[in-house]
């Protein structure tokens, strides 16, 4: 399906659609439930028909393409498959299908290395149905990728690992599953000063696993997946006395930090938990971020509407080892009298993205609310809704991805522990005459998750007017950029039969948080700001290596200047300034020191 652009009248129309009255922001109107359709098995079936070829603009790279028409399942999380390293290269992974309809799943991969992307491989390992790409750093230099092979009963993880990023042949190893089962949708992470250290959650699947439908393992290789010093391991708080069955995609690896480990689990009808470890996975300590007014076992024959998790959630860990996390919301039901009796419904017109961290109280159904997102919005958790914040009709029929209106959540965190947040959302700007498209949308905090700078739409661009924009990665550890691969196609939602692409954007992140990417020249240094949070003053000390003429700005978010302050000419050596702060309303700054045409940025929040 090649881009186009519509008549004017046409246009009109869609704007005009956009207006009908009907709030869904704020869900106290909900569309009908839906019964939570069932994930997709292993194996992978999907309707996929003939080549539909887009075009491309150059603002954007394409990396890949795909006929798959899903890069996690409904209501599933994606799990790492982008990662930027210190020199600026990037090695990203997805999954691939050709045209034919035959299921012959891959996982695909491509490297940038520095100045171009060299190319996609569009099926590593070359086994026959393989899924679920989890991509990291390995060794000093090197990379590991690692997907499943679903065989009935015996389908192993194969882990693909090489010495050199972006070069060279891959050696294989296999982590076979307990006998007569096999291991999939499995999420992996690395750790340890050289990333030597590997770590996977693993689904248990083709039958019923120490007193649960289906378990979730946890395995740790000190060499790239070739031994296991632990091997199949239960974590207390996810075994069978607290889940009678583990929910597939449920769970989420952070980045880690020295032997600092920690995952996601649940955010969907039950709780929402991290699992943090800070002796590198040898011991688990469990956290409770959201709390269900329902447990599994024993559900009543009926429930009222309730705010929950959508079951997509996001967690990352900041250089001090705490934790935040990052999930959709939901509204549910459980109801035994409809027809087909008996099951949780959703409403897909739930709005909101909900943020945690290690300072705030936990979140409960009725901080998550059925109806509204005030309660959320008052405990500073609500990070991520529909915008513009408008009324709109939703199609019948929309597509939904099991989720709601807002979800697929990704960290990533830069030396400074600044936060950047994308996820997925509804565009009411995009709609294709049946249905709206989905975009890709950021938030960032620069101040450990006090603050957010507020939404802005990643893909609000002419030539994304009439696509979808689904399934965003984003790199972990933030340089002076931000890198996300998405899926973009046409078709609102899955199953359209036709070609999907693979596309990296990167973005300077001060373009969404005002402050500029980090600059700095060994002929100066300028100390943190102290106080800070600060009200009237801060002071900061700046140590030149030789006599300079120096200035101070302080610009708001938007990159305007609204104080100047001019030291002149200053000597070499240690000298400390007071700033005065007088008048700038209670928000987050940026203040800049330039000396010898350099200039070196601290952040300051006025409160």
């Amino acid at each position: 399906m090649k881009r186009f652009i519509l008549p004017l009248f046409a246009a009109f129309f869609v704007l005009s659609a956009a207006a009908q009255v009907r709030p869904i922001s704020d869900g106290k109107r909900m569309l009908y439930p839906q019964l939570c359709p069932p994930s997709a098995g292993p194996e992978g079936t999907i309707n996929n028909q003939a080549l539909q070829p887009g075009e491309k603009p150059a603002a954007i790279t394409v990396i890949g393409n795909t006929w798959y028409d899903t890069q996690t399942y409904n209501w599933g999380n994606l799990m790492n498959r982008i990662y930027q390293y210190s020199d600026g290269t990037i090695g990203a992974t997805w999954m691939h299908k050709a045209a034919s309809v035959p299921p012959d799943r891959g996982t695909a991969y491509n490297y940038f290395d520095g100045t171009t992307w060299t190319g996609a491989s569009l099926h590593l390992g070359g086994d026959p149905n393989n899924a679920f790409p989890s991509y990291a750093p390995w060794g000093p230099n090197g990379e590991i990728v690692a997907h499943y092979q679903y065989i009935s009963g015996e389908g192993p993880i194969k882990l693909l690992r090489r010495e050199t990023k972006g070069t060279g042949a891959w050696q294989e190893s296999v982590l076979n599953p307990p006998e007569g089962y096999s291991l999939v949708w499995h999420s992996m992470i690395t750790s340890g000063p050289d990333h030597e250290y590997v770590h996977v959650l693993a689904y248990v699947y083709d039958g019923e696993y120490q007193g649960q439908t289906s378990a979730l393992l946890y395995y740790r290789s000190p060499d790239g997946g070739v031994t296991w010093d632990i091997n199949g391991e239960i974590i207390d708080g996810l075994g069978s006395t607290y889940f009678p069955s583990i929910a597939s995609l449920h769970y989420s690896w952070a980045q880690p930090v020295g032997n600092t480990i920690a995952f996601t689990y649940g955010f969907d009808q039950f709780d929402g938990l991290v699992f943090k470890s800070t002796d590198n996975g040898t011991t688990w300590e469990k956290i409770v971020v959201y709390q269900s007014p329902y447990s599994p076992f024993g559900l009543p024959d009926q429930t009222t509407a309730f705010g929950c998790g959508d079951g997509t959630s996001a967690i990352a860990l900041d250089s001090q080892g705490k934790v935040h996390v990052a999930f959709g919301r939901m509204v549910r039901v459980y109801d035994v009298i409809t027809t087909p009796p008996g099951g949780w419904y959703f409403y897909s017109a739930t709005d909101g993205l909900i943020y945690w961290n290690e300072t705030m109280p936990p979140v409960d159904s009725t901080t998550v609310s059925s109806y509204t997102l005030d309660y959320l919005v008052a405990g500073g958790y609500l990070v991520g809704k529909v915008i513009p914040d408008t009324t709109i009709e939703i199609p019948t029929g929309q597509p939904n991805y099991g989720v709601g209106l807002t979800s697929g959540p990704q960290f990533g965190l830069d030396g400074s522990d600044n936060l950047y947040l994308v996820w997925s959302a509804l565009s009411p700007r995009n709609f294709s005459g049946d249905f709206y498209f989905r975009h890709l949308y950021i938030n960032a905090s620069l101040d450990g998750g006090a603050t957010w700078t507020g939404i802005k739409d990643l893909t609000n661009d002419f030539y994304f007017t009439y696509s979808e924009c689904v399934f965003p990665a984003l790199a972990p550890l933030v340089e002076d950029k931000i890198h996300v691969v998405f899926q973009e196609d046409f078709t609102p939602g899955t199953g359209s039969g036709e070609e999907n692409f693979i596309d990296h954007i990167d973005f300077p992140k001060e373009l969404f948080v005002g402050t500029p990417a980090p600059a700095g020249t060994p002929g100066f240094i300028v100390s943190q700001c102290q106080p800070n949070p600060a009200r009237e003053n801060t002071r900061i000390l700046i140590n030149l290596d030789s006599p300079a003429d120096v200035k101070i700005t302080i610009s708001n978010s938007l990159g305007q200047n609204l104080k100047i302050i001019d030291l002149g000419s200053t000597g070499s050596g240690a000298t400390p300034v007071t700033v005065n702060l007088s008048g700038l309303s209670v928000g987050i700054y940026c203040l800049t020191v330039h000396a010898g045409g350099e200039k070196i940025a601290r952040k300051v929040v006025v409160e």
